[in-house]
């Protein structure tokens, strides 16, 4: 269960920093300390000393609104309770550089995004390089931009597996495309100055298809994206038994759909890739942050 949480956790969001930070950032952050905070381990981090961090990744609720074919993450009505979030961002937080709502949970599902992502801005928590909010991008439109503006969020990144809608059903169940692209369009005509990020996983399923996702992002002015290799763990008691096997790539397709992602948009698009062998290393460097 560890290592379906660990994976799923760096697989998901972790290498989006990528995108965010210079090389020698990068190479600088690694050296801080890193903060993934959950209904899980939020009792056993609230009682460690101050810390300046690199990056914090939040997951005020746990639960989600889709049923992705290839999650593996356990879900509950659990929440993190407001005053000791509050009490953990302005006594357990020296500094951060990044912070991120939404890890392995859907954070639109919780009514005080908002309120949360301010209360961020205006205490030691608040980061001095990018403040991302991760999404499926259905509900994003129940909340406030303007809040989310004076939160100075720098990033939106949006969970998208497809452009069309077939695909993006059978991967991501409960979604609509539809809703997502409109969300989006609206969200960056309200917040010009947020960046918007596609994250996609690729299977066999979508992964002929990439090009047309790509098109699509930059057809509504989205020009980064982050692409990851979709994995699966037997022994986990969540995943799709029966479908996600017949998802996995076959060898060598990760490595061609990236070069031709490359090859056919060049400088407008910006890419991150994360394969499997990428992911299994994230995987063991994320242990060593992880209470559940």
């Amino acid at each position: 269960m560890i290592k379906d949480y660990l994976g799923r956790l760096r697989n998901k969001l972790f290498d989006v920093n990528a995108v965010l930070l210079t090389k020698r950032e990068a190479i600088r952050v690694i050296n801080t300390k890193e903060c993934q905070l959950n209904v899980y381990n939020f009792k056993k981090l609230r009682a460690q000393s101050p810390s300046k961090f690199g990056f914090i990744y939040f997951d005020p609720n746990n639960n989600c609104n889709l049923h992705c074919v290839y999650c593996h993450n356990h879900r509950s009505d659990d929440i993190i309770v407001t005053d000791d979030f509050q009490s953990f961002i302005e006594n357990n937080v020296i500094s951060t550089a990044n912070f991120q709502m939404g890890c392995i949970m859907e954070p639109t599902l919780d009514p005080r995004l908002c309120n949360l992502m301010l209360m961020v801005a205006n205490s030691p928590a608040k980061p001095n390089k990018a403040f991302l909010l991760q999404t499926n991008g259905i509900l994003l439109h129940k909340h406030d931009y303007g809040k989310i503006r004076d939160a100075r969020l720098t990033h939106l990144s949006v969970s998208i597996d497809a452009a069309d809608p077939e695909t993006q059903k059978f991967l991501r169940s409960g979604t609509s495309l539809k809703k997502v692209i409109s969300n989006v369009v609206s969200f960056r005509k309200s917040c010009p100055e947020i960046e918007v990020i596609f994250t996609t996983t690729v299977t066999s399923k979508n992964v002929r298809k990439m090009e047309n996702l790509v098109a699509v992002g930059l057809e509504v002015g989205v020009n980064r994206f982050y692409i990851r290799e979709v994995f699966y763990h037997p022994d986990n008691n969540v995943v799709d038994h029966e479908r996600t096997p017949g998802l996995l790539l076959k060898e060598n397709d990760f490595s061609r759909m990236k070069q031709n992602l490359i090859a056919k948009f060049g400088t407008p698009a910006h890419f991150v890739f994360q394969d499997l062998k990428a992911i299994e290393t994230s995987t063991r460097k994320l242990k060593s942050m992880s209470f559940r």
